[in-house]
């Protein structure tokens, strides 16, 4: 009997062989995220500091060195509201309030484009409203309130609205309690009317929603004549003169901006009507002040004097006046 051998064939499975990973990928990932966040610092950088600024922070990283205890860490962040320390005010923290940082661009001299170059004194003209426009806008900028403020020229004067959106509400529903965002508008624009000698006239405005009857007997007059008298308030506490309020008017419901839609957002507001010098004098002449310097009184008397006088009035008028006394001199 032949013995026949029977072949097995046994086929072993192929391994691959992996390389061990180490960490190395995690440190150059990591240096890529530094350089990223370093590249969008100098980004940021470029965009919210001016020419001086750049200037002084080149220098400063030139002359300054991490090893250099007396020079201070540029990246210190423990005491300054901003990534870079700058100096200044800028590391005081008490310093900082709405009326503070915006007032700081206001107290200029009069030269260079800025916004400190404002001259204080009385804009009458249409170029002066207009830059007068662009400080109240670029202001409205600075506290993020760019669609809660609007800025329009008048024959008349400069229209500032404060109105409320569908975010931000300038007052509380049916109160005159200042919301703490529009608090810090009206504080931010304050210190402009200290740089202008024109007349204001505040006026408050709501929507045509009316109150109800048996929770109170309040109406749109008084709430819109209290929410013009807090805006006023305000503007005095953020700087503004008193004695810049030539009116503050209550005009509820009727002069909407959304006529269409009458309990629109938009019309609860607070206007700002900064006058010519013109116009605040006809709003004097319209309130009878009492001006000795009034023109409607003027123009009234100049007319009664022009008047034709008849004869016999004439007459009678020299009769009934009485004869000049003539001192008498004594020769003693």
């Amino acid at each position: 009997m032949q013995n026949t051998e029977q072949i097995v064939f046994k086929r072993a499975a192929k391994r691959h062989s992996h390389q061990q990973h180490g960490g190395a990928w995690k440190v150059a990932f990591a240096d890529f995220m530094i350089a990223l966040m370093a590249l969008f610092l100098v980004l940021w950088l470029m965009q919210v500091v001016d020419q001086k600024e750049r200037k002084a922070i080149v220098a400063y990283v030139n002359s300054a060195s991490v090893f250099d205890e007396g020079a201070g860490n540029p990246f210190d962040t423990a005491n300054s509201l901003s990534p870079i320390d700058f100096g200044g005010e800028a590391a005081d923290l008490s310093s900082h309030n709405a009326a503070m940082t915006i007032k700081s661009f206001f107290d200029g001299n009069g030269d260079g484009p800025e916004r400190d170059a404002l001259i204080p004194g009385s804009f009458e003209t249409q170029e002066q409203l207009a830059i007068l426009a662009s400080v109240v806008e670029e202001t409205a900028k600075q506290v993020s309130a760019q669609g809660n403020i609007s800025v329009d020229v008048t024959p008349q004067g400069l229209r500032i609205i404060l109105q409320d959106d569908f975010k931000q509400n300038m007052f509380h529903r049916g109160s005159a309690n200042l919301t703490p965002f529009f608090e810090d508008v009206l504080l931010s624009i304050a210190p402009i009317f200290k740089q202008i000698s024109n007349s204001l006239i505040i006026s408050g405005h709501t929507d045509a929603t009316p109150f109800k009857r048996q929770f109170s007997n309040r109406s749109n007059w008084e709430l819109s004549s209290s929410r013009a008298n807090v805006a006023r308030q305000t503007l005095i506490a953020g700087g503004m003169p008193s004695n810049r309020v030539l009116q503050v008017a209550a005009m509820a419901e009727r002069a909407l901006l959304n006529k269409q839609s009458p309990n629109a957002s938009e019309n609860r507001r607070i206007e700002l009507f900064i006058l010519t010098t013109p116009a605040a004098s006809v709003v004097d002449a319209l309130f009878g002040t009492g001006n000795p310097d009034n023109i409607i009184d003027k123009a009234y008397e100049k007319a009664r004097f022009n008047q034709p006088v008849p004869r016999s009035d004439y007459i009678n008028h020299s009769v009934t006046q009485p004869k000049e006394i003539q001192p008498v001199v004594s020769n003693l």
